[in-house]
């Protein structure tokens, strides 16, 4: 998928200058994690990366700039992972058959039911960039200039859903890719803040089993009419 990502900070063509900027960025997303979006400061990030403080000003004239490239670095991480888990969607569909009205509802609802747990299960063990999910979110809300880069990987993980209910053939394939994001977000907030989601491994999985069944319900429902 196609997207408008790109640096606004000072660029360099030298590998050591590179490394430099790269070396920011990465404190950066640290400090985030660590302190949220508000600790990001020239002084704060310098010390964090460990370099000179007349470095983070020379790459990025200002923190919004930072606190923008620095997403945009997270991003880019972020939309190839998504790459993986469109190919791991498709390998599932394939498992599950080429016609989409024949699949046999449990097995639809079985499988797809483990997939979005091991999906979750992957995300909430990576809590640091959920941290920095979450973090960048909410700056977005007064950040316009966050706000553009937010939405395009929302976009593109919706994207991906929205195209595995097509492959369904289901009737209303955004509505049920909005659903799954939602439950997939809720989710991952929820056991990453809590931490106990091997604790609640029943709980867990009965919520994500449910809300299949009613998505799997509701598809078939539009493809009867």
């Amino acid at each position: 998928m196609s997207h408008p990502l790109s640096y606004i900070g000072r660029q360099t063509s030298r590998s050591d200058g590179e490394a430099r900027r790269v070396t920011i960025l990465e404190a950066t997303l640290r400090l985030i994690v660590k302190e949220g979006i508000r600790g990001v400061r020239h002084r704060a990030v310098a010390k964090e990366a460990g370099v000179p403080l007349a470095s983070t000003t020379y790459y990025f004239k200002d923190i919004k700039v930072l606190i923008s490239d620095s997403l945009t670095y997270f991003a880019e991480k972020t939309l190839w992972m998504n790459k993986a888990l469109e190919a791991r969607s498709f390998e599932l569909i394939n498992f599950l058959g080429e016609d989409g009205k024949s699949r046999d509802d449990e097995h639809l609802v079985k499988y797809l039911t483990q997939f979005i747990c091991e999906h979750i299960r992957e995300q909430v063990k990576h809590s640091d960039d959920r941290i920095l999910e979450m973090a960048f979110h909410e700056e977005a809300l007064r950040n316009r200039q966050l706000a553009g880069a937010i939405k395009t990987l929302d976009d593109s993980f919706l994207a991906t859903i929205t195209l595995f209910f097509q492959k369904l053939e289901s009737d209303t394939c955004l509505a049920d890719a909005y659903q799954v994001l939602g439950l997939i977000k809720l989710l991952e907030y929820q056991y990453v803040m809590r931490g106990n989601i091997d604790e609640d491994k029943a709980q867990f999985e009965s919520i994500v089993n449910a809300s299949v069944r009613k998505i799997i319900g509701h598809r078939e429902l539009s493809i009867s009419i």
